[in-house]
């Protein structure tokens, strides 16, 4: 019987149970359902199907919510927070609030981000360059809402298939600048802090000193941007992205958020060797608080949701990952140095 593993994450204390003899059971990976791509309502020629554009990128002389455009942001029209008007969460109904039922308005500004005007699916369909602009605009809407001082915590994400949330197949991602910050970032800045406190060094650098000094889950560095599966993943293959020189989201480099588009293409071509060409997948920026700005530096994560949460994950908020980080690395470190001996046949 192979042994288990249960490994604590030191960013967010987040558990999860490295369970390889879990990876022999049936139906251990599963394939997604394919989305309907019958009606395309992000589809350049029918900008009246979503609300008016907040920013875009447009060929010269065309107009706001008319073809013309390369990418664009809109307002979400099913948003996760609550419209704010003066300040205050609006909400239908009164927000129940006492000891026992703790609760707050939730506001918030939540947008889409339309990532190519014609029906492509996967983030690998986007040139490097596409989606180097498509960073821009996390970034620039990131700058955007900081700058109102009205919200404090911006999550960025992009659900590719079913199993990972998506609703329609059209290749787009989503920006969600609350009044809040979420109990898991609060606790990654306390985990950073304390560490800064103990040690006087900075805990996500410190990180990636530890996986060099390892060499065993790091994949690849070069460019300024470094890769490497965590060693408490949240899921099988999950992979996370580290500029050397992050600064602050919002006020990345172009420069920077090319490499990055380029890393992330090469990472998912040498994912789908492994795991299918249409794998399901979150990829997330991971940020501190907008009024902690400098706490610690961004990174990205792309999470490949090809098993599922069932009782013990939901009872235990503890991941089970069929695949050890370690040997997801090796095989990713074989597929970019362009070894193909590794390919399930």
């Amino acid at each position: 019987m192979a042994c288990s593993e249960l490994r604590t994450d030191v960013l967010s204390g987040r558990q999860s149970i490295i369970a390889i003899g879990r990876s022999l059971r049936q139906g251990a990976m599963r394939s997604d359902p394919i989305l309907s791509a019958e009606f395309d309502p992000f589809a350049e020629g029918c900008e009246s199907e979503t609300p008016g554009e907040v920013w875009a990128l447009r060929d010269p002389g065309t107009a706001a919510n008319a073809p013309g455009w390369r990418m664009r942001v809109v307002p979400n029209r099913f948003p996760i927070a609550g419209a704010t008007v003066g300040g205050q969460a609006g909400a239908a109904d009164a927000v129940e609030d006492s000891e026992l039922f703790p609760g707050l308005p939730f506001g918030g500004c939540h947008e889409v981000v339309i990532e190519c005007p014609d029906l492509r699916t996967r983030l690998r369909d986007l040139t490097v360059g596409e989606l180097a602009d498509v960073l821009g605009a996390w970034r620039d809407r990131t700058a955007a809402v900081a700058a109102m001082q009205r919200y404090r915590s911006v999550a960025i994400f992009r659900n590719e298939g079913f199993s990972a949330g998506a609703s329609l197949p059209h290749c787009h991602s989503q920006i969600l600048a609350t009044e809040h910050v979420p109990a898991l970032l609060l606790e990654r800045h306390r985990r950073v802090e304390d560490y800064r406190r103990r040690t006087g060094r900075c805990l996500v650098s410190d990180l990636l000193v530890a996986e060099r000094a390892a060499g065993r889950r790091l994949i690849c560095e070069a460019d300024g941007v470094a890769v490497w599966c965590p060693f408490a993943a949240r899921t099988a293959w999950h992979v996370r992205f580290l500029p050397l020189q992050a600064g602050v989201f919002g006020e990345a480099s172009g420069e920077l958020l090319t490499i990055l588009a380029e890393s992330l293409q090469r990472l998912c071509g040498a994912l789908s060797q492994q795991i299918g060409e249409r794998f399901p997948f979150n990829l997330t920026v991971v940020q501190p608080a907008l009024d902690a700005a400098n706490a610690f530096p961004w990174f990205v994560e792309l999470t490949p949701r090809i098993t599922c949460q069932a009782g013990w994950e939901l009872l235990t908020d503890i991941d089970v990952i069929p695949v050890a980080p370690e040997a997801c690395a090796e095989r990713l470190r074989k597929a970019l140095s362009g070894d193909e001996s590794w390919l399930v046949r």
